[in-house]
């Protein structure tokens, strides 16, 4: 017994030393990671949604926030009316972890700038996050058919990233065939049960949320992982080298035709319910030496924004006379947008609503 007992002691005590000194040694050589927990699980309705009356902390060398999720696995502190009620507006906002607001408060998001903007014009409108990191607009377009449109949402705003182009491709949950979209895959949940079992473990998720060293190595596999389901959906958008130009060219291009297609099913959607589609481009930041620079991926060439039922707000134009005076997007951590990013865009949104009247 005692034998036992000090070679379990011992066992303990080195794994103990082992990871303060892999801890530490992360923390001198690559700096302090971004431990940002992923609280999301499988919904019943075939998609990731966040983990609902989940309450987490996000630290990183810029910021230190916290989340807390409704019961509806939404970005708030109260739970929405399925049935709206009357005389109230609702506006519905999708896309990833910009609309969710990663590295701001809650009440620092675009979204909670934009409803107090839009109280402050009088009008009588609420904002559902519908926020959900690493989201697609695959995901996003199928989250909006099976879920939100239930509340009546009088304008949806759907937000565009650049990684868009190639998550939707890793959702795998739409393909092209000759040039049409068609839904290939019913449901999207990576890892299935034992994803969810991880995101939602109580050890896992204090490891992510404290440890410097499990979040690099959390970060480096799931790259990993994302970019092997990549290589392995890619044929679902007929990737083809174009006349004189590269596989990767071809790559891109068949992205940016996914994509569109994509918004496309959901002018349908939103178009069929008479409800305005307003889609935001969030630029890329690109920092340097002398100045900064903003760069638009949303793929304009192949999907007109200037037509009935759609409205679009490029945020580069709105952020553009900022970049190079004023922090907007985080440096020490994922680059997302900062406070005052959000809150910008939030009154260009409120501004853009009130002068085209989308919730008359």
């Amino acid at each position: 017994m005692r034998r036992t007992v000090f070679a379990v002691t011992a066992l303990f005590t080195s794994l103990v030393i082992g990871a303060l000194v892999l801890e530490i040694g992360v923390l001198l050589i690559f700096g302090e990671q971004p431990k940002f927990p992923r609280r999301v699980v499988g919904a019943p309705f075939g998609l990731r949604i966040n983990e609902p009356n989940a309450v987490y902390r996000h630290k990183s060398a810029d910021v230190t926030i916290w989340f807390r999720i409704n019961s509806q696995g939404m970005r708030a502190d109260r739970d929405f009316a399925r049935q709206k009620p009357p005389g109230l507006k609702r506006i519905v906002a999708l896309g990833d972890s910009f609309t969710i607001g990663y590295e701001v408060a809650n009440e620092e998001t675009f979204s909670s700038v934009l409803e107090r903007s839009l109280r402050a014009k009088g009008l009588n409108v609420e904002v559902i996050n519908a926020g959900v990191s690493g989201y697609s607009n695959a995901e996003e377009c199928l989250y909006l058919e099976r879920e939100l449109l239930s509340y009546s949402p009088d304008l949806v705003i759907v937000s565009f990233y650049a990684n868009d182009l190639e998550d939707n491709v890793r959702s795998g949950l739409f393909g092209l065939e000759k040039g049409e979209l068609v839904l290939t895959a019913d449901s999207y949940v990576p890892a299935g049960g034992v994803g969810d079992f991880l995101n939602t473990n109580i050890v896992f998720n204090f490891l992510s949320g404290y440890s410097n060293a499990f979040a690099l190595i959390k970060e480096t596999a799931t790259l990993a992982l994302k970019q092997r389901m990549v290589a392995e959906n890619v044929g679902q958008v007929g990737v083809e080298a174009a006349a004189g130009g590269s596989l990767a060219e071809g790559s891109v291009a068949a992205e940016q035709r996914l994509a569109s297609a994509i918004f496309e099913r959901i002018l349908r959607d939103t178009r069929a319910k008479g409800i305005p589609l307003l889609i935001q481009s969030i630029p890329v930041f690109a920092p340097g030496e002398q100045r900064n620079e903003l760069f638009d991926a949303f793929p304009l060439a192949e999907f007109d924004v200037h037509r009935p039922g759609v409205h679009y707000l490029s945020a580069k134009v709105v952020l553009d006379p900022y970049v190079n005076d004023q922090p907007l997007y985080w440096r020490h951590s994922h680059g997302h947008w900062t406070p005052l990013a959000q809150r910008l865009d939030g009154e260009a949104l409120a501004d853009l609503i009130t002068a085209e009247h989308l919730l008359d």
